[in-house]
Protein backbone atom coordinates (compact mmCIF):
# COMPACT_ATOMS: atom_id res chain seq x y z
CA UNK A 1 0.00 0.00 0.00
CA UNK A 2 1.34 3.45 -0.83
CA UNK A 3 2.49 5.62 2.06
CA UNK A 4 0.44 8.63 3.09
CA UNK A 5 0.95 11.40 0.57
CA UNK A 6 2.34 14.78 1.50
CA UNK A 7 0.44 18.00 0.69
CA UNK A 8 0.92 19.04 -2.92
CA UNK A 9 1.37 15.46 -4.11
CA UNK A 10 0.34 14.98 -7.74
CA UNK A 11 -1.88 11.92 -7.89
CA UNK A 12 -0.54 9.23 -10.22
CA UNK A 13 -3.33 7.21 -11.79
CA UNK A 14 -2.96 4.23 -14.09
CA UNK A 15 -5.42 3.81 -16.96
CA UNK A 16 -5.89 0.12 -17.74
CA UNK A 17 -7.90 -0.25 -20.93
CA UNK A 18 -8.93 -3.50 -22.53
CA UNK A 19 -11.77 -5.65 -23.70
CA UNK A 20 -11.81 -7.65 -20.44
CA UNK A 21 -13.75 -10.43 -22.14
CA UNK A 22 -13.62 -11.71 -19.44
CA UNK A 23 -11.41 -10.06 -16.84
CA UNK A 24 -9.14 -12.72 -15.30
CA UNK A 25 -6.61 -13.12 -12.51
CA UNK A 26 -3.75 -12.16 -14.82
CA UNK A 27 -5.26 -8.70 -15.30
CA UNK A 28 -5.50 -8.20 -11.55
CA UNK A 29 -1.98 -9.48 -10.88
CA UNK A 30 -0.57 -7.07 -13.46
CA UNK A 31 -2.63 -4.19 -12.09
CA UNK A 32 -1.38 -4.76 -8.55
CA UNK A 33 2.19 -5.03 -9.82
CA UNK A 34 1.74 -1.73 -11.66
CA UNK A 35 0.52 -0.07 -8.45
CA UNK A 36 3.67 -1.17 -6.67
CA UNK A 37 6.32 -0.76 -9.36
CA UNK A 38 5.08 2.47 -10.95
CA UNK A 39 4.20 4.14 -7.63
CA UNK A 40 0.57 4.62 -8.61
CA UNK A 41 -2.10 5.86 -6.24
CA UNK A 42 -4.86 3.98 -8.01
CA UNK A 43 -5.89 2.36 -11.28
CA UNK A 44 -8.97 3.02 -13.41
CA UNK A 45 -10.07 0.02 -15.48
CA UNK A 46 -11.67 1.10 -18.76
CA UNK A 47 -13.55 -1.64 -20.61
CA UNK A 48 -13.38 -0.95 -24.34
CA UNK A 49 -16.34 -0.40 -26.57
CA UNK A 50 -15.58 -1.18 -30.21
CA UNK A 51 -11.83 -1.11 -30.82
CA UNK A 52 -10.84 0.49 -34.15
CA UNK A 53 -8.50 -2.49 -34.61
CA UNK A 54 -11.13 -5.16 -33.83
CA UNK A 55 -14.29 -3.98 -35.54
CA UNK A 56 -14.58 -7.32 -37.37
CA UNK A 57 -14.15 -9.26 -34.11
CA UNK A 58 -16.59 -7.95 -31.51
CA UNK A 59 -16.34 -9.15 -27.89
CA UNK A 60 -17.96 -12.45 -27.01
CA UNK A 61 -19.87 -11.12 -24.00
CA UNK A 62 -22.22 -8.15 -24.02
CA UNK A 63 -20.96 -4.76 -22.79
CA UNK A 64 -23.21 -5.14 -19.76
CA UNK A 65 -21.76 -8.54 -18.87
CA UNK A 66 -18.15 -7.40 -19.31
CA UNK A 67 -18.80 -4.35 -17.15
CA UNK A 68 -20.50 -6.43 -14.46
CA UNK A 69 -17.63 -8.93 -14.36
CA UNK A 70 -15.05 -6.16 -14.11
CA UNK A 71 -16.90 -4.42 -11.28
CA UNK A 72 -17.18 -7.70 -9.37
CA UNK A 73 -13.48 -8.45 -9.89
CA UNK A 74 -12.30 -5.07 -8.57
CA UNK A 75 -14.86 -4.45 -5.82
CA UNK A 76 -12.62 -5.54 -2.94
CA UNK A 77 -9.63 -3.36 -3.85
CA UNK A 78 -10.21 0.32 -2.96
CA UNK A 79 -7.41 1.46 -5.28
CA UNK A 80 -9.22 -0.07 -8.27
CA UNK A 81 -12.20 1.56 -9.98
CA UNK A 82 -14.09 1.01 -13.23
CA UNK A 83 -15.06 3.68 -15.76
CA UNK A 84 -17.69 2.78 -18.37
CA UNK A 85 -17.46 5.85 -20.63
CA UNK A 86 -16.15 3.86 -23.61
CA UNK A 87 -19.07 1.44 -23.40
CA UNK A 88 -21.47 4.41 -23.52
CA UNK A 89 -19.82 5.83 -26.63
CA UNK A 90 -21.20 5.01 -30.07
CA UNK A 91 -18.93 3.83 -32.88
CA UNK A 92 -15.19 3.07 -32.70
CA UNK A 93 -13.64 3.92 -29.35
CA UNK A 94 -10.48 6.03 -29.61
CA UNK A 95 -8.17 6.30 -26.62
CA UNK A 96 -7.47 9.99 -27.26
CA UNK A 97 -11.17 10.79 -26.76
CA UNK A 98 -11.24 8.83 -23.51
CA UNK A 99 -8.13 10.55 -22.17
CA UNK A 100 -9.41 14.03 -23.02
CA UNK A 101 -12.66 13.26 -21.25
CA UNK A 102 -10.88 11.85 -18.19
CA UNK A 103 -8.57 14.85 -17.96
CA UNK A 104 -11.63 17.07 -17.87
CA UNK A 105 -13.08 15.04 -15.01
CA UNK A 106 -9.80 14.69 -13.07
CA UNK A 107 -7.85 17.96 -13.30
CA UNK A 108 -4.35 17.90 -11.88
CA UNK A 109 -3.94 14.12 -12.13
CA UNK A 110 -0.97 12.56 -13.88
CA UNK A 111 -2.19 9.64 -15.98
CA UNK A 112 -0.07 6.64 -16.96
CA UNK A 113 -1.64 4.60 -19.73
CA UNK A 114 -0.95 0.89 -19.21
CA UNK A 115 -0.52 -0.86 -22.55
CA UNK A 116 -0.10 -4.58 -23.11
CA UNK A 117 3.16 -5.67 -24.74
CA UNK A 118 1.12 -7.26 -27.54
CA UNK A 119 -0.25 -3.82 -28.46
CA UNK A 120 3.10 -2.08 -28.86
CA UNK A 121 3.37 -2.85 -32.57
CA UNK A 122 0.07 -1.05 -33.27
CA UNK A 123 0.82 1.96 -31.07
CA UNK A 124 2.17 4.19 -33.90
CA UNK A 125 -1.17 3.70 -35.69
CA UNK A 126 -3.35 4.83 -32.80
CA UNK A 127 -5.59 7.80 -33.55
CA UNK A 128 -3.78 11.10 -32.83
CA UNK A 129 -0.93 9.21 -31.15
CA UNK A 130 1.31 12.30 -31.05
CA UNK A 131 -1.24 14.29 -29.08
CA UNK A 132 -2.01 11.29 -26.89
CA UNK A 133 1.65 10.98 -25.90
CA UNK A 134 1.61 14.65 -24.92
CA UNK A 135 -1.32 14.07 -22.58
CA UNK A 136 -0.31 10.83 -20.82
CA UNK A 137 2.76 8.78 -20.03
CA UNK A 138 2.89 5.16 -21.16
CA UNK A 139 3.96 2.03 -19.31
CA UNK A 140 4.01 -1.53 -20.63
CA UNK A 141 2.48 -4.61 -19.02
CA UNK A 142 4.54 -7.57 -20.17
CA UNK A 143 3.36 -11.10 -19.41
CA UNK A 144 6.68 -12.54 -20.52
CA UNK A 145 6.12 -12.58 -24.28
CA UNK A 146 7.10 -9.04 -25.25
CA UNK A 147 10.61 -9.81 -26.48
CA UNK A 148 12.73 -7.23 -28.26
CA UNK A 149 9.83 -4.81 -28.82
CA UNK A 150 9.46 -4.29 -25.07
CA UNK A 151 13.19 -3.92 -24.52
CA UNK A 152 13.37 -1.20 -27.18
CA UNK A 153 10.16 0.70 -26.40
CA UNK A 154 11.63 3.19 -23.93
CA UNK A 155 8.63 3.00 -21.57
CA UNK A 156 8.65 1.71 -17.98
CA UNK A 157 7.87 -2.01 -18.03
CA UNK A 158 6.01 -4.12 -15.47
CA UNK A 159 6.91 -7.78 -15.97
CA UNK A 160 4.97 -10.78 -14.71
CA UNK A 161 5.06 -14.22 -16.33
CA UNK A 162 1.38 -15.07 -16.68
CA UNK A 163 0.29 -17.70 -19.19
CA UNK A 164 -3.41 -16.87 -19.10
CA UNK A 165 -5.64 -15.15 -21.63
CA UNK A 166 -9.27 -14.15 -22.10
CA UNK A 167 -9.26 -16.03 -25.41
CA UNK A 168 -8.40 -19.29 -23.68
CA UNK A 169 -11.01 -18.70 -21.01
CA UNK A 170 -13.75 -18.00 -23.57
CA UNK A 171 -12.79 -21.12 -25.50
CA UNK A 172 -12.80 -23.32 -22.41
CA UNK A 173 -16.12 -21.90 -21.23
CA UNK A 174 -17.68 -22.51 -24.64
CA UNK A 175 -16.47 -26.12 -24.54
CA UNK A 176 -17.72 -26.74 -21.04
CA UNK A 177 -14.22 -27.03 -19.55
CA UNK A 178 -13.18 -25.69 -16.16
CA UNK A 179 -12.22 -22.04 -15.71
CA UNK A 180 -12.62 -22.08 -11.92
CA UNK A 181 -9.07 -21.00 -11.03
CA UNK A 182 -8.58 -18.59 -13.93
CA UNK A 183 -10.99 -15.84 -12.91
CA UNK A 184 -12.02 -14.28 -9.58
CA UNK A 185 -14.66 -16.25 -7.71
CA UNK A 186 -17.37 -13.61 -8.27
CA UNK A 187 -16.65 -13.58 -12.02
CA UNK A 188 -16.75 -17.37 -12.09
CA UNK A 189 -20.18 -17.35 -10.48
CA UNK A 190 -21.48 -14.82 -13.00
CA UNK A 191 -20.17 -16.87 -15.93
CA UNK A 192 -21.75 -19.99 -14.42
CA UNK A 193 -25.15 -18.38 -13.93
CA UNK A 194 -25.38 -16.13 -17.00
CA UNK A 195 -23.29 -18.21 -19.44
CA UNK A 196 -22.07 -15.32 -21.65
CA UNK A 197 -19.72 -17.64 -23.59
CA UNK A 198 -21.21 -21.09 -23.31
CA UNK A 199 -23.40 -22.30 -26.22
CA UNK A 200 -26.87 -23.29 -25.06
CA UNK A 201 -26.37 -26.80 -26.45
CA UNK A 202 -23.04 -27.44 -24.68
CA UNK A 203 -22.63 -29.76 -21.72
CA UNK A 204 -20.02 -30.20 -19.03
CA UNK A 205 -18.94 -28.43 -15.89
CA UNK A 206 -17.23 -25.07 -15.69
Amino acid sequence: MNAKRIPGHVERVGLFGGTFDPVHLGHLILAEAALEELDLDRIIFIPAGVSPFKQDHPPGASPEARLAMLRLATADEPRFSVDDRELRRNGPSYTIETVRSLLGDHPGVRFLFLIGADNLADLPNWHEIGELMNLVDFAVLDRGKGGDAVAACGFPVVRRRIDLSSTEIRDRAARGLSIRFMVPEQVYELIMTQAPYRPASSHGHL
